[in-house]
């Protein structure tokens, strides 16, 4: 997947295409968990946590790269950066109510 990403907006669309994902995803663990509340989703909700972290870091350094050297393309990389920013509350929150979650839950 990341070697067809050869082109600016090949990037952006992809990084687009991430931050709706790592939002759907995580918010449909969340409200797995509100309905089935199960010590295995916690563990999944902390697993998939991680991984959407190092992949949005991956394409947050890509465009911040890109931001530096495709002048033709700055205003739409700057607007895919600030797209790719707004997970950090929403993951922040998330990481927050899983943590109390899992403080709180019992030990399978």
């Amino acid at each position: 997947m990341f070697n067809s990403l050869k082109t600016t907006p090949d990037i952006i669309r992809a990084t687009r295409f991430v931050v709706l994902l790592t939002l759907l995803l995580g918010t449909g663990l969340m409200v797995w968990y509100y309905y089935n509340p199960c010590g295995q989703v916690i563990y999944l909700s902390l697993f998939y946590i991680i991984s959407m972290l190092f992949l949005n870091s991956y394409f947050g350094i890509r465009l911040l790269q890109l931001l530096f050297t495709e002048p033709d393309h700055r205003q739409s990389v700057a607007g895919a950066i600030v797209l790719l920013l707004t997970n950090i509350p929403v993951g922040y929150f998330y990481i927050q109510l899983g943590l109390q979650i899992y403080q709180r839950s019992s030990p399978v």
